[in-house]
């Protein structure tokens, strides 16, 4: 009976460390952000990181598939070039994740939309840089 607990219980420990550890690229997520052809979009965004403008809640609006413009939320102030093109569309979040090339990464999906709302990137290559989260939420289309 000890051995059956102690097979279980490390089975159990395994199955979560994978799930902690390393989710890989989701086609199905994919595939449903592509079934919505979105190509005009906002969203809002925040990057935690040792980084400019950490922890702050933006407006990342998207033309074309390109960020176009970037508003932190808590002032409306447009947040200028080069600091802007540190957050992301769509489209190139789902890119870090297809090509993370040894970074270990922990996405969730959107439910309605399939698009990344949670992507931790803690670059293994690069331990210094401490890596970097994305949260990406409120996804709004023009009409």
């Amino acid at each position: 009976m000890r051995i059956k607990i102690l097979i279980v219980t490390v089975s159990c420990i395994l199955i979560s460390c994978e799930e902690l550890t390393d989710i890989p690229f989701s086609a199905t997520s994919y595939d449903l952000w592509r079934s919505f052809n979105l190509h005009d979009y906002t969203i809002e965004q925040v990057r935690y990181c040792f980084c400019p403008d950490a922890g702050e809640k933006v407006k990342v609006t998207v033309r074309s598939d390109s960020v176009y413009s970037v508003m932190r939320l808590s002032d409306s102030a447009i947040i200028p070039y080069p600091t802007s093109k540190l957050y992301l569309s769509i489209d190139s979040l789902f890119g870090i994740i297809q090509n993370s090339k040894g970074d270990s990464l922990v996405v969730t999906y959107d439910s309605k939309y399939g698009y990344p709302n949670k992507l931790d990137i803690n670059p293994q290559l690069h331990p210094v840089d401490g890596g970097v989260m994305y949260e990406t939420s409120n996804l709004q289309i023009p009409k």
